[in-house]
């Protein structure tokens, strides 16, 4: 392993709105006497946190990584390559590879220094034992944090439970993957016990470690270790022990809006559900930033800017676009599906609506850059939202997951799935599409859509002055009828109408060629012009009005099917920690440790090729000037040819290998 001498830990400085990144310090500060004050200690922990919200891990790279190649998401621009994201053999050259690995045990010696040190540091200056306990938990924590990236995506890694002082210490073989594993539980465990004090309720926000943030991930280790490679499966009793501890504190709890969970870390706000995040933060230019780019590459696709200087409202690369498979995998009236997944993409500055088939161009709309406020929404490159590390819905298909594993579907296991999949469905029928029973003639803008009742709105598209699509911009809710749907602006009474302005009125649509004041005698004529001094402005027939019936969901509750078998009972968790959780960094390392990561990737292939559902057509999505239909079905199509076995593993960086000569290669590398 490459050496690391922290004589002198350096922590870098940066400033944020976030409490846990408060602290910002200004120096170097030797170990044996870096601790020995309360702020000095706070520094200290800054610091520990710091490497998450780099590039290369959360800011990023680790985030975006995770959730391409699997069945959530494929890179699709040729531009910019594809290789990395797509199996073809990622050289153990590779920057980001590299820097991954090397943050990770920068990291891990910083907790180190400060495991060694605190204790004689600490007793020499004005620190209580309090704050001496609280900060040995969160460096344990985040100790085996770090370790616990490691050993997902690199296997067999060298494990140091101390601070590096002498060169010859980087000359260290790879510690067995189960041993790595029974550390990161050792020392989280360790954590729980130092931090009981250290709750949600008690800090107040998410972004710094609580005791229950421990006990959710601790649940998630286990499981991995009870999962492939290490099938370690005492390890699911563990899982569901944590997980009910987070469980029964009562700290947490699911919002009554899956929505709200994301608007909130788009706004940098705090709740009860999100249990740990990584934060970000956008300032005015000029301030100091700290601001992350996951959100502006797994985003709605915005390149155009606007004014002088440009302005880039929304911006975000697009690259990353999602299979049909995660689409339609979502049921009528579940609601996570068009917030996870957009309705519409960007041609320039304006929206384009996708029909119904369009399945092939959805983007992640999750942390719609829409909703995030000016100063970091007019940022081209990064972005002040956070990244969820872990949510209570998580710990709640954990706890079912693992109490299946250990007794079957019980009652406990159904409660906990259902209540993730309650919040999910909506509880009275909303309208879930339309139907156009006339696409109507001679319009020349689109016209709006409203409804009779309810709070469901939408918009209209259209080819050639005929209405060609309606979509659900609000699916409503409450209804027991679905109500009658209006398309354009019936005309009016006493109605000051303006030039080129478009009315209808018994079916028929008409243009306002003269503007004036409505009487009350509205147009009827079926052809040329109305006359002014009876219908107050002219109104010119244009065509017909179009028309259109919405269609609603069926009410359910969103329970999951009683009477599964454990086997069926698995899959159900599965694929409700895919529709819930999609683009949190967490499907890849979930198809892993299931074993089943290879042949779930290979089989995109057969969704590709269309045999699977033949209405999944490739039209050319937006932004799609620079590449053709056929580049998204090679680039869709890349992670099921070039997958194999290799790829269940990252290639260990190749500098580690020329410095560290007890080290070997991956397989496949």
């Amino acid at each position: 392993m490459k050496k690391i001498l922290i004589y002198i830990m350096i922590i870098l400085p940066f400033t944020s709105c976030k409490k846990v990144l408060d602290t910002v310090p200004t120096g170097a500060l030797v170990p044996q006497t870096s601790y020995s004050s309360e702020a000095q200690v706070r520094a200290a922990l800054a610091g520990l946190y710091f490497n998450l919200r780099a590039s290369t891990l959360y800011g990023s790279f680790y985030a975006t990584r995770l959730t391409l190649g699997t069945d959530e998401t494929y890179f699709y621009n040729l531009n910019y390559g594809y290789n990395n994201y797509s199996y073809t053999i990622v050289p153990s050259t590779d920057g980001d590879i590299g820097t991954f690995w090397r943050l990770c045990y920068q990291s891990i010696n910083y907790c180190n220094s400060l495991l060694d040190n605190i204790d004689v540091s600490a007793a020499s200056g004005t620190v209580s034992a309090a704050t001496v306990r609280k900060a040995k938990g969160e460096a344990l924590f985040l100790r085996g944090y770090y370790y616990f990236l490691l050993a997902q995506w690199y296997g067999d890694v060298p494990l140091m439970v101390h601070a590096t002082q002498d060169p010859s210490e980087g000359q260290i073989e790879r510690t067995p993957v189960k041993l790595v594993y029974d550390q990161i539980i050792s020392d989280m465990t360790a954590a729980e016990g130092m931090l009981t004090d250290q709750t949600f309720a008690s800090i107040g926000y998410s972004e710094k470690i609580s005791v229950t943030a421990v006990e959710g991930i601790l649940a998630r280790v286990c499981l991995y270790a009870a999962g492939n490679p290490v099938n370690d499966t005492k390890r699911f009793a563990d899982a569901k022990k944590w997980a009910a501890k987070v469980i029964e504190s009562r700290q947490h709890t699911l919002l009554s809006s899956y929505q709200q969970v994301f608007l909130d870390e788009i706004q940098n706000r705090y709740n009860q559900e999100n249990i740990w995040e990584i934060g970000f933060n956008q300032n005015a230019t000029g301030a100091v930033s700290a601001g992350g780019q996951f959100n502006v590459f797994m985003n709605i696709g915005k390149s155009t800017g606007s004014g002088s200087p440009v302005v880039y409202d929304g911006y975000s690369y697009g690259y990353v676009r999602a299979y049909p498979r995660l689409y339609v995998s979502y049921q009528p009236g579940d609601l996570r599906r068009d917030w996870n997944l957009s309705s519409y993409g960007w041609a320039g500055l304006n929206k384009t609506y996708y029909t119904s088939n369009q399945i092939w161009s959805r983007q992640i709309s999750k942390w719609n850059r829409e909703y995030e406020p000016d100063v970091s929404r007019l940022t081209q490159t990064t972005s002040q939202v956070n990244f969820p590390m872990l949510r209570y819905s998580d710990v709640l298909l954990m706890y079912a997951e693992a109490e299946n594993e250990l007794n079957g579907p019980t009652a406990e296991a159904y409660n906990a799935i259902n209540q993730v999949r309650r919040r999910a469905y909506s509880k009275t029928p909303i309208i879930y599409n339309f139907t156009i029973t006339n696409a109507g003639s001679g319009y020349t803008t689109a016209p709006a859509v409203n409804f009779s009742t309810g709070n469901a709105t939408a918009v209209s598209t259209l080819t050639s002055g005929a209405v060609s699509l309606i979509s659900v911009t609000n699916a409503g809710s409450g209804y027991i009828t679905a109500p009658t749907v209006i398309i354009g602006t019936p005309w009016a009474a006493n109605t000051n109408y303006a030039l080129n302005t478009q009315v209808t009125n018994a079916g028929k649509l008409y243009t306002v060629t003269k503007a004036g004041v409505s009487t009350a005698t509205p147009p009827a004529q079926a052809s040329g012009a109305s006359n002014p001094a009876t219908t107050g402005a002219t109104f010119t027939y244009a065509g017909v009005q179009a028309t259109a019936t919405a269609n609603l969901t069926t009410v359910t509750t969103g329970d999951l099917t009683q009477g599964l078998s454990k086997d069926d009972f698995r899959i159900a968790v599965q694929n409700e920690r895919y529709l819930e959780l999609a683009f949190e960094a967490l499907r890849k390392s979930d198809l892993k440790r299931w074993g089943i990561f290879v042949p779930t990737v290979q089989s995109l292939l057969v969704d590709i090729a269309g045999s699977s559902n033949p209405k999944w057509n490739m039209p050319i999505p937006p932004m799609a000037t620079e590449i053709t239909a056929a580049d998204v079905i090679g680039a869709a199509a890349a992670p099921g040819t070039n997958i194999g076995s290799k790829d269940i593993l990252w290639p260990i960086p190749q500098n580690e290998i020329l410095l560290n000569k007890k080290i070997k290669q991956n397989p496949g590398y």
